[in-house]
């Protein structure tokens, strides 16, 4: 039995800023060696899950699980597991940021749609499926919803200061900056590499990332594949693109 399992990022690993395949058809061409060879394939994404059924569709790939919101939520079958933002802190940073005036924008997750206040920039990543619904008050949707995620966009100077409140104060709620323009903040208790764990016991464990919010993953791996140049502490093969990290992982795993 071949218990390797190939796990990647979306954005910026999978997909390009226009959602086109980074290495075009050689990339599909090997997911698909891969998975006809026995490996399971698995997207871990912050994308929320519509994202990487549509993926899956379009690559014709069989994802038996799928992690997303950086592993906040994972289905497994028909089973859904996710892990909530603390009402109370996410009210409290709610105020905070709405207090500071800083020009940030504030949009928000739960297990199954984004909510914002206004249309997105054109020029925005577009999602594969439009799930956003446009909501004026963000704290009655804290109150009556399951909130799993804020994704805060601005300038670095404006989000670091929230995301050193977050830290100072919060317990339950963790502020990772996914790139300098983006700050993401979630459950202490969200990973993406826990939730490969919890999905993957015992697997060998094969990780495509890009930027640090991908390197939960590279703890849990046998190989982690980074193809980016960013700096990272962990023990990774650099790649230029998915597309070489796919065909070492095939040399290693096919032979």
């Amino acid at each position: 039995m071949n218990r390797s399992v190939v796990v990647f990022d979306m954005d910026g690993t999978l997909l390009d800023a226009d959602s086109n395949v980074i290495g075009g058809e050689r990339t599909v061409e090997l997911l698909g060696r891969l998975q006809d060879a026995g490996c399971t394939m698995a997207i871990c994404t912050g994308r929320l899950d519509h994202d990487i059924v549509r993926a899956g569709a379009r690559f014709g790939l069989d994802f038996k699980n799928r992690i997303s919101q950086h592993g906040a939520v994972m289905i497994s079958g028909s089973t859904l597991r996710a892990e909530l933002m603390d009402k109370d802190e996410a009210r409290e940073i709610l105020t905070y940021i709405e207090d500071s005036g800083a020009p940030i924008r504030v949009e928000m997750n739960t297990v199954a749609n984004r909510y914002w206040h206004t249309d997105r920039d054109p020029d925005f990543p577009k999602e594969l499926y439009d799930s956003h619904v446009i909501k004026s008050d963000f704290f009655e949707l804290i109150e009556c919803q399951p909130v799993v995620l804020f994704l805060l966009i601005g300038e670095e100077r404006d989000l670091a200061p929230i995301a050193e409140h977050v830290r100072a104060t919060c317990t339950r709620t963790q502020a990772v900056m996914s790139s300098t323009t983006s700050l993401e903040l979630m459950s202490v208790d969200v990973s993406k590499g826990q939730a490969i764990e919890s999905l993957y016991p015992g697997c060998d464990v094969y990780a495509i990332g890009d930027a640090p919010n991908d390197y939960g993953m590279f703890d849990v791996a046998r190989v982690g594949y980074l193809v980016s140049d960013a700096e990272c502490p962990y023990d990774v093969v650099r790649c230029p693109s998915i597309a070489e990290a796919l065909e070492d992982i095939a040399s290693r795993v096919l032979g």
